[in-house]
C-alpha cells in the first residue's frame, strides 16, 4: 500500500525506507516541528515533522497506521476534497516496529485556527461554504461495510473507534447495534454510580438513536486540522479518527470546542457561528446538546471504578425506575426545522458557486 494513487516522481522515491527512515531520525525535531501551538500544545508539539528540503512531512503514529491511510485513500477515490496524499508507511525501528511513520504531501499554508482572524467576512463565507461541501461530499461517499461503524481498512474487520468521546478507544463494534450498546452501558453505569453515591431518584437516560445510517465522517473536524494553502485552498488534514459514524459524530469535536469553559482552547465566535452550517442536515446540534455533550465527563467519573451492571437488578428495584423508556432523538417539528434551514443553507451554496466558480 505504498504507493496509493499514480502520482508524478518524488525525489525521496529513490531512496531505500531504512535510507529514509536514517533521514527522519537525523532532523532537526525542534526546527522540523509541523503546526506547534504552545499555547494550546501542553502536552507537546504534534509528532509531525516536516522533511526539508522535501515537500513531504513525516507523521508519527503509536498504531495501526492502516486505517488511516485507507481512509485517506477512499477520500480521494470518492470525493474531491483537497487532502494529502500518502507516499509511504515505514515502520518506526525505535521500539520494536509498534509505531509508524507516515510519509505525506507537505502543505504550505496555515491551519484555520491561524487564518481566520486575518480573513475578510467574505473569505470567511467562502471557507465555511466550503466546508460545508466537503462534509457532503463525505457524508456521500459509499462505505466498505455499511453495518460496520468506526475506522475500516477495507476488508471488512472492525476496528477500535478512536478520538472524542471514545478517548483512547471503545470496540470494536461488529455492528451498529453493538455500539449503540455501548453508549447505552456507559450511560447506565453512570446511573448506577449515581445511586451507589447516595442519589435517591435515580438518574433517566435516552436510548442511543440508531435511526440515522451510518456515513463516512472525519471525526476530528476542528480549525487545527483545516488547512488553507497559499493559493487560498481549503485542504482537511489529520485522519486518523475517520470512519464509520452517524453523521452527527461529525458535530462532537466542534461541539465540544464550543462548550468548553477554558477559553484557551474554545472556538473563535465567529467561527462558532457557522457550525451547525458546516455539519447540517442532521440535527447535530441537537445531539450534542441532549445526548452526547456530557458523555466524556460521565465516562472520566466512573473511569477506575469497578461497576456492577447488574446492580439495580441484586437491589431488587423495579426495572421500570432505571431502564431507558425512550430513544434519544429529536421531535419531528425540530427535524422539519432543520430541513427547511438545509434548504436555505445549499441555496447559499448555489449563489455563492454562481460568484465563485469552482
Amino acid at each position: 500500500m505504498n504507493q496509493l494513487l499514480s502520482r508524478p516522481p518524488l525525489a525521496t522515491d529513490s531512496m531505500s525506507d531504512d535510507e529514509l527512515y536514517t533521514l527522519i531520525m537525523n532532523m532537526d525535531w525542534n526546527r522540523s516541528g509541523v503546526g506547534y501551538m504552545p499555547d494550546l500544545d501542553v502536552m507537546g508539539p504534534p509528532p509531525v515533522y516536516h522533511i526539508r528540503p522535501y515537500t513531504l512531512v513525516a507523521k508519527h503514529v503509536a498504531f495501526d497506521p492502516w486505517t488511516e491511510v485507507y481512509a485517506m485513500h477512499h477520500v480521494q477515490q470518492h470525493t474531491t476534497i483537497p487532502i494529502p496524499q500518502v507516499h509511504r508507511v515505514i515502520p518506526d525501528q525505535r521500539d520494536g516496529g509498534r509505531g509508524f511513520w507516515l510519509i505525506m504531501d507537505f502543505i504550505e499554508g496555515e491551519c484555520l485556527l491561524e487564518a481566520w482572524p486575518k480573513l475578510s467576512w467574505w473569505r470567511r463565507f467562502q471557507v465555511v461554504c466550503t466546508l460545508r461541501s466537503y462534509i457532503q461530499q463525505l457524508h456521500r461517499a459509499p462505505l466498505p461495510s455499511p453495518d460496520i461503524p468506526g475506522p475500516s481498512d477495507g476488508t471488512g474487520r472492525s476496528f477500535p473507534c478512536l478520538g472524542n468521546h471514545f478517548d483512547d478507544g471503545a470496540g470494536p463494534f461488529s455492528t451498529y447495534a453493538a455500539m449503540a450498546a455501548w453508549h447505552d452501558h456507559q450511560n447506565h453505569r453512570f446511573q448506577v454510580l449515581l445511586h451507589q453515591q447516595g442519589v435517591k431518584r435515580i438518574w433517566q437516560y435516552s436510548k442511543f438513536d440508531q435511526s440515522l445510517p451510518l456515513v463516512f465522517c472525519h471525526f476530528d473536524l476542528h480549525m487545527r486540522n483545516i488547512m488553507l494553502d497559499k493559493n487560498n485552498r481549503v485542504w482537511l488534514i489529520d485522519w486518523a479518527f475517520a470512519g464509520a459514524y452517524p453523521a452527527w459524530f461529525e458535530y462532537i469535536p466542534l461541539g465540544s470546542t464550543v462548550k468548553t469553559a477554558n477559553p484557551m482552547f474554545s472556538l473563535p465566535r465567529s467561527f462558532a457561528w457557522f457550525i451547525g452550517f458546516i455539519v447540517g442536515g442532521c440535527c447535530a446540534p441537537w445531539y450534542y446538546d441532549n445526548y452526547i455533550g456530557d458523555f466524556y465527563l460521565r465516562i472520566e467519573s466512573y473511569r477506575k471504578r469497578l461497576i456492577d451492571s447488574d446492580y439495580f437488578v441484586k437491589q431488587g428495584i423495579d426495572p421500570k425506575l432505571w431502564q431507558p423508556a425512550d430513544v434519544a432523538r429529536p421531535s419531528l417539528s425540530h427535524v422539519m426545522v432543520q430541513r427547511c434551514f438545509d434548504i436555505v443553507y445549499d441555496t447559499l451554496l448555489v449563489v455563492r458557486g454562481l460568484f465563485v466558480p469552482s
